[in-house]
């Protein structure tokens, strides 16, 4: 609520000329019975033609305006719930940007997903609603009774009566109906990252013959969703008939005190008529409401929702005056110091007392097994996590003193899952450089040895790739990622285990192509594969965490047993002698 609020004191302006837009369209809205009450008593009861022509012709001026009013309201209202959408979207856009992994995945994708599109989609519903149904039902209501009371004073307590009545009846159900709401957009965020799961997972559920489990998981989260919404349904199920039993029974008590009125001759007929009137608009403005009213609490889970996400402190900030980076001539590009790192609520450290530098023009590889920490290494130099104790410095700066804008514009990533966006290949290269032309995307992509394949397509770097970019292979879209990081041109270089759906032909042509033409960077190659990093200057070998040995892999191959395990495994002792 608190973001929705600072939207609308930003757009005051338009707020004020819905709400005096409101009060006109409601003015003109109850003159009409006042007008029907003055033709029934100044004109059809006196016989005067002239009278009712006259008032008549002014109703009809009345109605009109009501009309016109209601019409430009209406837009203004729409273009307010279209920016507030944009707002909220763009508020949580930005949010997950600086969000950490951590914090990120406390929310998981499905459920930002859901809170970025389905739940915004029904705050901006809510808010034309509230603005062209609730807004009015105040003012129609003070100004019905007050003219009441110029007819007759006897008659308002039906009204008022009436209105308390009815707001108790919508405060009761609005209290129930809200946590039932948020459950309903919890069960959906279920059915979102199930749903996700079975399309993009649809091949290996094929491949496993599982569809009949799926079927079962995908049933039981659509039964959760149903149930709730049932719960919800039912309760609103009584409003309806509570709705309309309060409006016969205040009709039944104008008509029959006002007739009663008429008698004594406290009132004139069309007094009746203007009060019933009266009555009926109060009532149907406040149905109306009630109309938007069922949507509040669904509205209310929303928001909560919604601002739950934009009230996260990010568990990595900038500091409030950054440093920024010395450009130092020192050859040491990025150097680790007795780092230590452990995720939140694991038992044990992933990383322990790790130390070492990746220097300008020099090739530094991590190998280990899996879970010894390689790609957490990866994402600590991108400051995606922060170090435990120890630091990693970047030319020198420690990288949590430098804006994590900086740190990421010094450093190319290729991530360890291929990742490519819709749009172009062309798009895709120029994510890092926006401004890189065509020959530079040609000659990343020819390092990357991804320039022939696309070539041989017929649009060429103006290829369109699908969503994730499922209309290339793994290798295809490992090329692509590498040149895309290529293109950005950065002092550092992060390698996270991007080659492995390479063949061993392209892993070594692209090997050679990256010593040669990335001669004054610093690079970074976390790999599975021995010969990925065979020829590295530098190889830090990881096991359970800690490290097992650095150096070349001639000097590992002789002293480091964790090294001499993982090379034996992985080639003959023919192959191993060979390199």
């Amino acid at each position: 609520m608190t973001y929705l609020v600072q939207f609308l004191k930003e757009r005051k302006v338009m707020l004020f000329l819905i709400i005096m837009a409101t009060v006109i369209q409601s003015f003109s809205m109850l003159a009409v019975p006042f007008f029907a009450a003055k033709i029934i008593d100044d004109g059809i009861l006196k016989k005067d033609l002239m009278a009712i022509v006259i008032l008549g012709l002014q109703m009809l001026v009345a109605v009109g305006l009501s009309a016109l009013i209601s019409l430009w309201a209406s837009y203004m209202s729409a273009d307010l719930a279209a920016l507030a959408g944009k707002y909220l979207r763009d508020r949580i856009f930005d949010k997950t940007q600086i969000l950490s992994i951590r914090d990120f995945n406390r929310f998981t994708t499905a459920s930002m997903i859901t809170r970025a599109t389905g739940d915004i989609t029904v705050i901006q519903q809510s808010v034309i609603m509230f603005a062209q149904m609730i807004l009015p039902a105040p003012i129609i209501a003070v100004t019905a009774i007050i003219m009441t009371i110029e007819v007759s004073p006897a008659l308002v307590p039906i009204p008022i009566i009436a209105m308390v009545v009815f707001i108790l009846a919508i405060y009761l159900i609005f209290i129930k109906a809200t946590p039932i709401s948020k459950t309903i957009q919890m069960r959906l965020d279920s059915i979102n990252r199930i749903m996700g799961e079975a399309i993009t997972g649809v091949r290996v559920i094929r491949a496993f013959d599982n569809s009949q489990f799926e079927r079962k998981r995908t049933n039981a989260a659509f039964l959760n969703y149903a149930d709730n919404v049932i719960r919800l349904n039912k309760l609103f199920a009584v409003f309806s008939p509570l709705i309309w039993s309060i409006v016969g029974i205040s009709m039944v008590a104008v008509l029959g005190s006002g007739s009663f009125l008429v008698l004594n001759g406290e009132i004139q007929v069309g007094g009746i008529i203007a009060v019933s009137e009266y009555t009926i608009l109060l009532l149907i403005a406040l149905i109306m409401s009630s109309m938007v009213i069922v949507m509040l609490p669904k509205m209310k889970a929303c928001l909560d929702r919604t601002q739950e996400v934009l009230d996260t402190v990010p568990e990595i900030e900038d500091e409030i005056q950054p440093q920024a980076l010395r450009n130092s001539a020192n050859p040491k590009k990025l150097v680790f110091d007795q780092v230590s790192f452990s995720y939140r609520g694991a038992e044990e450290s992933v990383l322990e007392g790790i130390s070492f530098s990746c220097e300008q023009g020099k090739t530094t590889a991590i190998i280990g097994g899996t879970g010894s920490g390689k790609s957490t290494i990866a994402s600590l130099m991108l400051r995606l996590y922060d170090v435990a104790s120890g630091s990693i410095t970047l030319e020198g700066a420690d990288i949590r003193q430098i804006s994590q804008h900086e740190l990421r514009e010094s450093i190319s990533y290729v991530p360890q899952k291929a990742m490519l966006f819709s749009g172009t290949i062309a798009d895709n290269l120029r994510m890092g450089n926006s401004q890189a032309t065509l020959a530079e995307l040609e000659q990343a992509a020819k390092i990357a040895q991804a320039h022939d394949f696309v070539t041989e397509l017929t649009e060429g770097y103006q290829s369109l790739v699908a969503q994730g970019g499922t209309n290339f292979s793994g290798g295809q879209k490992q090329r692509l990622c590498i040149a895309r990081a290529l293109v950005k041109k950065a002092p550092v270089y992060i390698f996270d285990d991007s080659f492995s759906a390479l063949d061993f032909k392209t892993d070594v042509a692209l090997r050679k192509a990256l010593k040669k033409e990335m001669a004054d960077a610093a690079m970074v190659i976390v790999a599975q594969r021995v010969s990925t990093i065979i020829d590295a200057d530098q190889i830090i070998v990881l096991d359970a965490g800690r490290m097992a040995g650095i150096g070349s892999h001639r000097e590992l191959i002789k002293s480091c047993p964790v090294y001499q395990e993982i090379v034996a495994s992985q080639l003959s002792e023919t192959e191993a002698d060979s390199l």
